[in-house]
C-alpha cells in the first residue's frame, strides 16, 4: 500500500503460531509459554542469522540455532478472538494481546490497563520509512523503571536514559557515564502502573536502546530500539519482575555451575607478570600470602607471562620470566592455589605462529581474503575467526598443549570484545558462507569460550570447567563466569560499580564480581580498599586487581596498619561461603540471583529509591558505605518480613540506621523465616525463627568439584520450621545420597526451646 500503510495478511496458522505477510514483508508470532510471545519480522527469501543466546534445551552450541526454531519451547496454545481489524489472543497469565493488521501494530494488556504497546501509526521499518536498520518504537508511561541491559552505568533505573549495545575495551571506564562497556545483552525489564513485562531482543549486532531521552512532537511518549541487522526476532515476556528475569534466563541456558573454589579469595594483579623478574614476584606473593595468614585459592596470571618483549604473544610463554612453566604451576598448587592464565583471541602480526595461521586462513578476513589486521594492545593483529571449525579446533589444541597439559585447569578469557567495526570483514560461518563478522561480534566470544570450555573438559572430565570471561552476549552465563572490567580506582566508582554488578544481576549475569580496590588509576587509599572489601566479600568473585600507574601491586597487605581490618573481612568471608556457595546452586537451579536489589523480591515502593544495599540470596540485606570519609549509611528493611540484627529482630517497612568503620566486619540483616549456613569449625545451620507461623527453608552442598551432584550425590536439606510463642520445631530431609548430619541451632537473641526431628 504505500510507506506507512501495510496492510498484512494471515498466511500461516497453528494452533501456536501464526504468519502474516504483506509484500515481501513477513511477521511471525510464536506463543512460546504462557507468559511469552515471540516476534519475528523478516523479509521473504531473507538469511537470518542463527542465534547463539537462545537455547531453552541448554544444550552445547557450536554452529548456533535457527533462530526460528520452536524446539525445547513448552509451547501455549491462547484463546483467539477474530475481527476484521485484526485477532485477539488471551494468554494463561492473564494478558491480552491485541493485534491491528494495519501496519501491524501489537498491544498488551493487563485487565482493564494498558501494558504497553507498539507505537502507532508505525512501530516497524517495513519500507525504510526510519531509514536504514531494523527498528521497533513501543509506547512509554511517565513514571515506569528500566531495568537490565547488562553492565551498564548509573543508577539502576535506566528509564530517560539512551545505550549503545555493543562491546568495547573500555578501560578506565566511568562507572556513572562510559557507554557502551563489555557485554551485548540487549534484555531489560519494564515496570509500569500497570505491571511488568521484559523484552529480549535476539540479535548480535550492534544496536540501540532508548528509553525515553528522544522524544518527538508527532508522537505520544515513546523508547525504541534500533538493530544494524536485517531482520528483527524478539521476545516479550510477562509476569513479576524475578519471573520476567527468571523467563528470559531459562530460556537463553542454565548459568554454569563454578567450583566451589572460585568462590573463594582469588587474587591477581598486572604488576607481577610485568615485572623483568616475575617469577620472584610470584614467589614474593606466596610468602606474603603465608605472612598474613589470608586464605586463597586462585591467583588470575596476567597476560606478562606471554612477553616478548613489551608486547603480548597467546600462548607463549616467556622463558627469561618463566624459564620452567609448570614448576610454577605445581608451586602454585602445592600451596591449593589454582592458576587461571589470561588468554587473547587474537594474535600480533609479529607473532611467531601469525603467518603460519594466515596462511592456513584462521583469520577473520578483509573481502580480498587476506587477515583483517586491526590495533591489538600496542600492536597491530588479526582475530581468529572462531566459526571456521579449523580455527576453532586449533584454539583448543593450544589451550590443551600449553596449559592444560601444565596442569592448569581454569582460563581467563579476555581482550575478547573483538572490536570490528569494519563491515567489510568477514568470518567463514561454518562453512555456510561468508558473514559479516561485525554482526557476530559478540558470538565469536561466545565460541572462544565455548573452545576454552571444551578443551578443559576434555583435559578434566570430572571436574566443572572455570573460565572467566570479560566479554560477551548472554550466552556466556553457559559457560563462565565475569566481572566488570577495567575499573577505576575511585569512591564514585565504587558506589556505580555496585549498580553495574546488580543490572548484571537483572540481566541474567548472576556470577560476576569486579576488581577490587579498582584496577586503573593510583594505588587505593587504605578507606577504599576496605570499602570495597566490604562490598567485595558479599559477591560471587572475590578478586583484588590492579595495573596502578605507579607500577605496585594492590594486594590484601598493601597497607600492614590495616592488615588486621583485612583478615577479618577475609574470615567474614570464610564464614560465609556455605551461604554463597548454596546460593549458587539456586542460581544455577531456580535462577534466583547470588546478588539483587531488593525490589526484584518486593513491592515496596520505597525500594525504588537509590540506595546502597542489596540482597546476598533472598535471606540476607546488607549495606555500604560508598562515601569518603563517612561511617554511616541507612538501610530500608522491606515491609512484610522482619530482619533480624545482632540478635535483635526488626520489623519491616523502616529504616535503619548503621553505623560502618572501614575496618570492622559488615553487619548483615538476616530474613526472619530462614535456616543460613556458615562455616566455622563445621558447617553450622542456624535458624532465625518467625514470631509466630510455619516456613521452609534448604541447604545445598556436595563435593565441590564434580558432576555427583546431578546423580544426586550431594547434600540437599530440606527445613520445615514451627514456629509458637514457646518453641521452634523444626523436621528436616537430606533429599541427596550425601549423609550429612547437620548441627543446627538457634540465632542470637532467641530463648524460645528448639525441638529437631529427622523425617
Amino acid at each position: 500500500m504505500g510507506k506507512f500503510h501495510h496492510q498484512f495478511r494471515l498466511w500461516k496458522q497453528s494452533d501456536t503460531h501464526r504468519v502474516y505477510t504483506e509484500g515481501e514483508n513477513t511477521v511471525r508470532l510464536d506463543f512460546v509459554s504462557e507468559s511469552c510471545l515471540r516476534v519475528a519480522i523478516y523479509r521473504q527469501r531473507e538469511a537470518i542469522l542463527p542465534t547463539f543466546a537462545v537455547n531453552p534445551s541448554n544444550v552445547f552450541l557450536t554452529e548456533g540455532r535457527d533462530k526460528l526454531s520452536t524446539a525445547g519451547f513448552a509451547r501455549c496454545v491462547p484463546q483467539v478472538q477474530t475481527s476484521e481489524a485484526g485477532e485477539i489472543f488471551s494468554l494463561p497469565c492473564g494478558v491480552e494481546i491485541e493485534l491491528r493488521l494495519h501496519n501491524f501494530l501489537l498491544s498488551y494488556r493487563l485487565g482493564e490497563k494498558l501494558l504497553f504497546a507498539d507505537r502507532a501509526p508505525l512501530a516497524y521499518n517495513f519500507a525504510g520509512e526510519f531509514g536504514a536498520q531494523s527498528h521497533h518504537y513501543t509506547t512509554r508511561q511517565a513514571g515506569e523503571y528500566i531495568f537490565g541491559l547488562g553492565d551498564k552505568g548509573g543508577l539502576l533505573n535506566k528509564a530517560g536514559r539512551a545505550f549503545r549495545i555493543d562491546t568495547t575495551d573500555c578501560m578506565g571506564f566511568d562507572a556513572a557515564e562510559s557507554d557502551p562497556l563489555y557485554k551485548h545483552i540487549p534484555f531489560y525489564i519494564c515496570e509500569n502502573e500497570t505491571g511488568c513485562y521484559g523484552i529480549f531482543y535476539d540479535t548480535a549486532s550492534t544496536s540501540y536502546m532508548d528509553f525515553g531521552k528522544e522524544i518527538n512532537n508527532y508522537y505520544p511518549p515513546y523508547q525504541y530500539f534500533k538493530t544494524e541487522e536485517e531482520s528483527l526476532v524478539y521476545y516479550v515476556f510477562f509476569g513479576t519482575k524475578l519471573s520476567v528475569l527468571q523467563q528470559f534466563a531459562r530460556l537463553c541456558g542454565k548459568q554454569a555451575f563454578p567450583p566451589r573454589w572460585s568462590f573463594e579469595y582469588c587474587a591477581s594483579t598486572m604488576a607481577y607478570t610485568e615485572a623483568p623478574d616475575a617469577a620472584q614476584q610470584m614467589e614474593g606473593f606466596l610468602a606474603e600470602l603465608e605472612a598474613s595468614e589470608l586464605p586463597c585459592k586462585g591467583f588470575y596470571l596476567s597476560s606478562g607471562y606471554t612477553s616478548i618483549g613489551k608486547q603480548r604473544y597467546v600462548f607463549h610463554w616467556d622463558k627469561e620470566k618463566f624459564p620452567q612453566p609448570q614448576s610454577l604451576v605445581q608451586q602454585f598448587a602445592e600451596r591449593g592455589i589454582r592458576l587461571i592464565p589470561n588468554i587473547k583471541p587474537a594474535f600480533l602480526d609479529s607473532h611467531p605462529l601469525y603467518k603460519e595461521l594466515a596462511a592456513k586462513g584462521y583469520f577473520v578476513k578483509n573481502a580480498d581474503g587476506t587477515p583483517f589486521v586491526t590495533e591489538f594492545w600496542d600492536g597491530l593483529g588479526s582475530y581468529l575467526d572462531f566459526t571456521n571449525p579449523d580455527a576453532f579446533a586449533f584454539w583448543k589444541e593450544q589451550v590443551t598443549c600449553r596449559l592444560l597439559k601444565l596442569g592448569i585447569a581454569a582460563t581467563w578469557n579476555d581482550n575478547n570484545e573483538f572490536d570490528i567495526r569494519d563491515s567489510e570483514a568477514t568470518v567463514q560461518h561454518f562453512g555456510k558462507g561468508a558473514a559479516k563478522a561485525n554482526q557476530v561480534r559478540s558470538e565469536l566470544t561466545y565460541l572462544m569460550l565455548a573452545a576454552s570450555y571444551e578443551a578443559q573438559r576434555e583435559e578434566y572430565p570430572h571436574w566443572r570447567p572455570f573460565l572467566s570471561t570479560r566479554s560477551g552476549n548472554i550466552a556466556l552465563r553457559r559457560l563462565a563466569q565475569t566481572w566488570s572490567g577495567d575499573n577505576r580506582t575511585a569512591f564514585e566508582d565504587l558506589r556505580y560499580c555496585h549498580n553495574i554488578g546488580l543490572t548484571m544481576s537483572l540481566s541474567g549475569l548472576y556470577f560476576y564480581g569486579h576488581d577490587l580496590g579498582g584496577f586503573y588509576g593510583a594505588m587505593p587509599s587504605r578507606e577504599l580498599l576496605l570499602r570495597w572489601l566490604q562490598h567485595g566479600i558479599f559477591e560471587p568473585r572475590f578478586t583484588i586487581h590492579s595495573w596502578n600507574e605507579d607500577g605496585s601491586a594492590t594486594m590484601p597487605w598493601s597497607f600492614p596498619d590495616i592488615l588486621p581490618a583485612v583478615q577479618g573481612l577475609f574470615a567474614q568471608r570464610t564464614r560465609l561461603l556455605p551461604y554463597l556457595y548454596h546460593c549458587a546452586y539456586r542460581a544455577v537451579e531456580e535462577e534466583i540471583p547470588m546478588n539483587a536489589p531488593p525490589l526484584l523480591y518486593y513491592d515496596d515502593k520505597q525500594l525504588y529509591e537509590p540506595n546502597d544495599s542489596m540482597m546476598v540470596g533472598t535471606d540476607l540485606l546488607v549495606g555500604f558505605v560508598f562515601d569518603e570519609g563517612k561511617e554511616e549509611t541507612e538501610i530500608y528493611l522491606p515491609r512484610s518480613e522482619s530482619w533480624y540484627l545482632d540478635g535483635k529482630l526488626y520489623a519491616g517497612g523502616q529504616r535503619v540506621n548503621v553505623h560502618i568503620t572501614p575496618s570492622q566486619q559488615v553487619p548483615v540483616f538476616i530474613r526472619a523465616g530462614s535456616v543460613i549456613a556458615t562455616q566455622q569449625e563445621d558447617t553450622v545451620l542456624t535458624v532465625y525463627p518467625l514470631e509466630s507461623g510455619h516456613f521452609e527453608s534448604s541447604f545445598f552442598s556436595d563435593d565441590g568439584e564434580s558432576y555427583a551432584y546431578l546423580e544426586n550425590k550431594c547434600v540437599k536439606l530440606h527445613f520445615a520450621v514451627e514456629c509458637t510463642a514457646d518453641t521452634i520445631v523444626l523436621t528436616y530431609r537430606n533429599e541427596g545420597t550425601t549423609p550429612f548430619t547437620p548441627d543446627i541451632r538457634l540465632c542470637e537473641g532467641e530463648s524460645r526451646k528448639l525441638l529437631i526431628k529427622e523425617e
